[in-house]
């Protein structure tokens, strides 16, 4: 069978028929990609917020700096005050604030520590408020004249952090009451004794730990057992240098 030849002018309206239809059909639009979010040029850095402006007490432009190098308690100190936790009455005497004194503020002091009780919830302080002195002397091993001089400072520092007036009244009433027993003579080492035991137990009765009672009110009584305990030390000693 031959083959038909397509004339020049069948080719010619096949090709016009093809474009016609080509006309007629909607050519379909490529996908288009979703909006992409505007970034900064790669050498350009992201627009930081607006900083705050650092805040500070106002001063009197004739004021000068004081002629006395203040001494105060560490934070560790005044943060145990504050909470009225126990802390020991040494961080009030002269050496304790001469120590807090020489401290030298660096970076450390931004750092913060976790503290919690174990059932209460847990709270950030820094870590120099959680940081106790390992040059610190216990209560009972003060000296008479360190707890009469330490005293003012522990009473002031607790005025300074909000305590209840009627704790500060009985803390201060407490150390005339052993200062007039010690001028009547009692024996100084019994009232050492009494001073450490009495303070430690009053702290913990007001945390809920204990039978809460006025630490002003002197007990005859527990003074009583000291003094013997101090009599019967001292006769273990005289009995060891003979």
């Amino acid at each position: 069978m031959e083959r038909h030849q397509c004339t020049e002018e069948e080719a010619d309206t096949r090709l016009r028929a093809s474009i016609q239809a080509l006309l007629e059909d909607p050519i379909p639009e490529p996908p288009r990609e979703p909006p992409r979010p505007l970034t900064p040029p790669a050498n350009e850095e992201p627009r930081s917020p607006p900083r705050k402006k650092a805040t500070f007490v106002d001063f009197d432009q004739d004021a000068t700096i004081s002629s006395q190098i203040p001494h105060h308690p560490c934070e560790f100190a005044i943060r145990r005050t504050e909470n009225i936790e126990y802390v020991e009455l040494w961080y009030f005497t002269t050496e304790g604030c001469n120590e807090a004194s020489k401290t030298t503020l660096t970076a450390a002091d931004n750092v913060f520590n976790l503290l919690g009780t174990g059932t209460g919830p847990v709270s950030l302080q820094p870590m120099k408020a959680t940081k106790a002195s390992p040059n610190a002397i216990t209560d009972e091993h003060l000296t008479w004249e360190q707890i009469m001089t330490a005293r003012h400072k522990l009473i002031a520092t607790a005025n300074q952090v909000g305590w209840n007036q009627k704790l500060t009244i009985a803390l201060a009433e407490f150390y005339i009451g052993l200062e007039g027993l010690k001028a009547s003579g009692k024996n100084t080492r019994a009232l050492i004794l009494y001073h450490a035991v009495a303070r430690k137990l009053w702290h913990q009765a007001l945390r809920g730990r204990g039978d809460p009672f006025n630490i002003s009110r002197i007990s005859e009584k527990l003074l009583a057992e000291l003094e013997n305990k101090v009599r019967d030390s001292d006769h273990e000693d005289m009995r060891r240098i003979a």
